[in-house]
């Protein structure tokens, strides 16, 4: 399961990042505000996805805890068939879990201000709130 985790890093990172920043900017846009953070956003061309590895690899360890099917295949299943079942499983339940994430303001305001300023405290806020949100997989 790592492994599929892994070949989906980049998209995913490109998922959580354009989702907050989507968020963000549309609250500022309906508020008729606009933040220093809107306009750092506005003005980035990308971003240091090393700014959001904690919180994919996070998300990624909740998965494998709380979803484990134990690596059992179905009965006539080839594991070409397994990998691609599995994969889609990480990709639906990724953005489910995102959803919810992205439905807490802190999580948008943590992930966009660790993107926008990586040298901040941005960034250990984030690896907190996803401590607290995962704190029983201990």
């Amino acid at each position: 399961m790592k492994d599929i985790q892994q070949d989906c890093y980049a998209e995913m990172l490109v998922r959580l990042y354009t989702r907050a920043r989507d968020r963000y900017l549309e609250a500022c846009r309906l508020a008729g505000v606009e933040t220093a953070l809107a306009q750092r956003l506005r003005a980035m061309d990308g971003f240091d996805p090393g700014t959001l590895l904690e919180v994919h690899d996070s998300v990624a360890a909740w998965f494998r805890f709380s979803q484990d099917d134990g690596g059992q295949m179905m009965l006539g299943e080839d594991a070409a068939a397994y990998r691609a079942g599995l994969e889609q499983r990480w990709r639906a339940w990724f953005e489910e879990e995102l959803g919810r994430l992205l439905g807490e303001d802190e999580f948008v305001r943590a992930v966009l201000k660790a993107t926008a300023e990586p040298a901040s405290p941005a960034p250990h806020w984030l690896q907190e709130l996803l401590r607290e949100r995962y704190r029983t997989m201990r």
